[in-house]
């Protein structure tokens, strides 16, 4: 018998499929598709996107001798309450059903938190994620508690929807007379290839934008923080320090005392702006000294499997 995992990853902007050999761990199979936050894209979007991907692995499947699927994790985002968790339930029976696969062992649950599992293994320890949106997660070995991820129109201060913001912000803000000069300007007229902020304005509602879109623009906050741009340096701090709010509101619900901890982040936010993340590491460990701040080496989908491969070997050693 082939005893496999299968790991759905749901984001906001890509949501990535793995089949895994459930003995060895090896990944197999990949593919992926546009995001599957209900919350963002509708029901019948997010079942269609995961009735694709499952229909690729049900293919893939069928393909080897005695397959059987011992544990799938659907680590979805959007998951912020009850009623989402059951919405997106729904959801996932919907694309099984459609896919005619036979799952022994179900785990559905937010990204973010499979996520952390994954990359604790199990142990105490806490993770921010700042990509499209921003999100802390701590575990102290019994509880998860969780802070942010309420979405753009809620906040998601730190995460590169806000910085996409800021970003434009000041650009507005500059063709007015209202802010200083940026040459974040050049970086977004030259992307978008428009000329002028009426037109920057115009972008902004046509029907083809994006929240991921908007996201993007926060990606060239970077090279203008190596180019000494006060504007762009500027808002990389301010975002450090939203998200150095964020660690510490999760750690305060897990009554963290001070003892050795670790803290891993992740997201592009974090991984392609090292002024945000120096900032963040530098306050954390100021207010925090025995806390150890990781930057993830993987992609979040690498320690959903790994999550999900602990809930396999669990399953095998109680069995």
């Amino acid at each position: 018998m082939n005893e496999w995992l299968l790991i759905i990853d749901g984001g906001a902007t890509k949501t990535a499929c793995a089949i895994v050999h459930a003995e060895s761990g090896e990944i197999q199979y990949t593919t992926s598709l546009g995001g599957s936050n209900y919350q963002a894209i509708g029901v019948e979007p997010a079942t269609d996107i995961l009735r694709t991907l499952l229909a690729k692995a049900r293919v893939f499947l069928q393909a080897q001798a005695n397959s059987k699927i011992v544990v799938a994790t659907f680590a979805m985002a959007g998951i912020d309450s009850p009623n989402d968790h059951k919405n997106v339930t729904e959801i996932v029976h919907d694309a099984i059903t459609a896919a005619q696969l036979h799952i022994q062992m179900l785990i559905i649950e937010n990204d973010a938190e499979a996520t952390l599992l994954g990359v604790t293994a199990g142990q105490a320890g806490a993770l921010l994620i700042a990509g499209t949106g921003a999100i802390a997660y701590a575990f102290d070995g019994i509880h998860i508690a969780r802070s942010g991820g309420w979405g753009h129109r809620a906040g998601d201060e730190g995460s590169g929807y806000w910085l996409g913001q800021e970003v434009l912000r000041a650009i507005f803000r500059m063709e007015d007379g209202r802010g200083e000069a940026t040459i974040l300007k050049d970086a977004v007229y030259n992307y978008l290839r428009i000329q002028d902020v009426t037109e920057l304005a115009a972008w902004l509602f046509r029907p083809s934008y994006t929240n991921a879109q908007l996201a993007k623009m926060g990606a060239f906050l970077a090279d203008a923080v190596a180019k000494k741009d006060a504007c762009a340096i500027h808002i990389s701090i301010q975002a450090a320090h939203e998200l150095v709010l964020l660690a510490c509101a999760v750690l305060k619900k897990i009554g963290y005392q001070g003892e050795p901890f670790h803290f891993y982040c992740n997201g592009g936010a974090l991984k392609h702006n090292p002024l945000i993340l120096k900032t963040f590491s530098q306050e954390m460990t100021s207010m925090y000294p025995r806390i150890q701040v990781s930057l993830c080496q993987h992609q979040p989908i690498h320690y959903i499997i790994n999550r999900t491969k602990r809930a396999y070997d669990n399953l095998y050693y109680l069995g």
